[in-house]
């Protein structure tokens, strides 16, 4: 068996997420469905990102155990028969054996969009946070600051609950500490390396943000608190305030899950150890 890598887009619109959710359409099911009927045996799939319901990726990353003498060609041409257009393999490469989609990782990069008119486009429905209220750029710019570094994000996050003996699957217990009481609670300390906004045009805005790691709808939380700036609902140095606070109460309402894609995802030493690909 050699280990794969795939670098996989996907319009996240019709399914509950990447993860297995038995009753229900993810993506890591329907990748490992068609790997099954293709292979005639289960194939496990692991992802860099667990993407909630809704959200959509450009550069997700899988890998998965297969066979040595499979051709990695043939199966990607395969894979997007049965998968697409919804879900696109777009590089499939050998990789080393102990490489590993999640825990490989050094950095995710998501990308908000916004489409801020007073009329939706009915051709950014499924990708864009439509917002009516008119955006103040330069605050939301300000507003960024706060949260380059390592930060603890317990204002941004569903906290999970503590746990004796966490999954370390979970992508919410990535870092688990000992409390005083003996139980495990999880570390939401995350480093950010880029947070941008950009005004694209034609009422076009986009929020990319780049971390080594990123808790349960993390994201999704700093937008919906970068719009209310925006829209002067609130000023921009609450970011840093709720920083600090680590109130999840304080912060503002989830941005919808439309908006949001995972854009790219790094590795030290990317390079595979046999690459075949298809343009």
């Amino acid at each position: 068996m050699r280990r794969a890598r795939l670098v996989v887009a996907y319009n996240g619109e019709s399914f509950h997420g990447f993860a297995i959710n038995p009753g229900v359409a993810t993506i890591a099911g329907a990748l490992g469905g068609a790997l099954q009927q293709i292979f005639q045996e289960p194939v496990p799939v692991v992802s860099a990102g667990r993407t909630d319901t809704g959200v959509h990726a450009k550069g997700q990353v899988v890998s998965c155990d297969l066979h040595d003498h499979v051709d990695l060609v043939v199966l990607q041409k395969q894979l997007n028969a049965l998968c697409g257009p919804e879900i696109v393999v777009r590089e499939a490469t050998w990789a080393k054996d102990d490489f590993h989609a999640r825990f490989s990782a050094i950095w995710r990069h998501y990308q908000y969009t916004v489409y801020n008119a007073e009329y939706p486009d009915p051709f950014l429905v499924a990708t864009a946070w439509h917002v009516i209220a008119p955006i103040n750029l330069r605050a939301m710019q300000l507003a960024c600051d706060p949260i380059i570094g390592t930060r603890d994000f317990s204002a941004f996050c569903r906290r999970p609950k503590p746990d004796l003996e966490p999954d370390l699957e979970d992508p919410d217990l990535e870092d688990p500490e000992v409390s005083v009481s003996g139980a495990r609670e999880i570390s939401l300390k995350r480093c950010v390396m880029q947070a941008t906004w950009r005004n694209q045009g034609d009422g076009i805005f986009t929020f990319d943000i780049r971390a080594n790691a990123f808790c349960h709808q993390m994201v999704r939380s700093l937008v919906g608190t970068f719009i209310e700036i925006g829209t002067h609902k609130r000023p921009s140095s609450d970011m840093m305030t709720l920083i600090r606070s680590g109130d999840r109460a304080e912060a503002s309402q989830l941005a919808p899950p439309q908006g949001l894609c995972l854009v790219e995802v790094g590795y030290p030493n990317i390079e595979p150890v046999v690459s075949q690909k298809t343009t």
